[in-house]
């Protein structure tokens, strides 16, 4: 059986990385610690998915000006 070692070392709330948050929820010792890894990683998630999502919609709106004016320009040569 492999020998789980902690870590008792507080989990301070700067920026962390995703792969930092999930050793920190493997590995610290103490449950505030570890909930609180948690929390950031929730949070460093939210943050991402929301950056994606804005992202999506500006292109889209893009997407949809676009083909606007392609629909519009229809009309304007036949008479």
């Amino acid at each position: 059986m492999a020998s789980e070692t902690y870590d008792y070392e507080p989990f301070d709330n700067t920026d962390h990385t995703m792969k930092q948050i999930a050793d920190a929820i493997r590995h610290k010792g103490y449950g505030k610690d570890v909930r609180e890894a948690i929390a950031q990683g929730f949070e460093n998630l939210d943050k991402h998915l929301s950056s994606i999502e804005e992202e999506l919609k500006q292109q889209e709106k893009k997407k949809s000006s676009s083909m606007d004016d392609i629909f519009n320009s229809f009309g304007k040569g036949v008479k």
